[in-house]
């Protein structure tokens, strides 16, 4: 089960760096939310995956819009990892939501 899982997560990785198609933020939320889906056990599971993909993908762009979405993803978990201690949650669960969806954020303002 396990290497079924890290399979899943590799795809998805390549899914959002080969998405030319798409937006690199949009392939990376749908690459995101179907390996949160397939690995997790929840809806919570999917939208994370789609958070933190979307953000990988806005953090891999050219420019001054990839710029704006690392310093928002460095922000963000900051922040999420920061709340998730203070919560009892995961720490490197709330730094991953938090600099994906700072990442997002981030590209979105600029």
């Amino acid at each position: 089960m396990n290497t079924m899982k890290t399979l899943v997560v590799v795809l998805g990785a390549l899914t959002v760096f080969s998405a030319s198609a798409m937006d690199k933020t949009a392939g990376g939320a749908v690459a995101g939310a179907a390996v949160g889906a397939l690995t997790g056990k929840s809806v919570a599971s999917t939208a994370k995956g789609a958070i933190v993909g979307g953000g990988i993908g806005s953090m891999t762009e050219h420019g001054d819009a990839g710029k704006a979405a690392r310093k928002g993803g460095a922000i963000g978990a900051a922040v999420g990892a920061g709340a998730a201690a203070m919560t009892g949650n995961s720490v490197l669960s709330g730094a991953a939501v938090g600099a994906g969806a700072g990442g997002m954020i981030g590209k979105a303002t600029h």
